[in-house]
């Protein structure tokens, strides 16, 4: 289970459960692969293809600042995706 990082940058156990969700997410429409799985995420080695390069939905800490920044502290948000990280890995989303 991750925890809150007392640092500025999200802690990310790099399982790649957001990356095989991903039908969902309008932005990430064109790569779904049809099943919900990033086209860009190897299954093998549970790392994405195109990291450094990734779109801004995929960036927590810049989507932080570009989107939410003004609705909501940065322990706020990332509180919210680890909630939602915990629930894709349990299958409950």
């Amino acid at each position: 289970m991750m925890s809150l990082s007392e640092e500025n940058i999200f802690s990310c156990d790099k399982c790649g459960a957001c990356c095989c969700h991903i039908s969902t997410i309008l932005e990430l429409q064109e790569y779904d692969l049809g099943n919900g799985v990033c086209k860009f995420f190897d299954i093998s080695t549970k790392e994405c293809k195109i990291y450094n390069t990734r779109p801004l939905v995929c960036r927590v800490d810049e989507m932080f600042e570009e989107k939410y920044k003004s609705l909501m502290s940065k322990k706020d948000f990332y509180k919210k995706n680890l909630e939602i990280c915990e629930m894709l890995k349990k299958g409950e989303i």
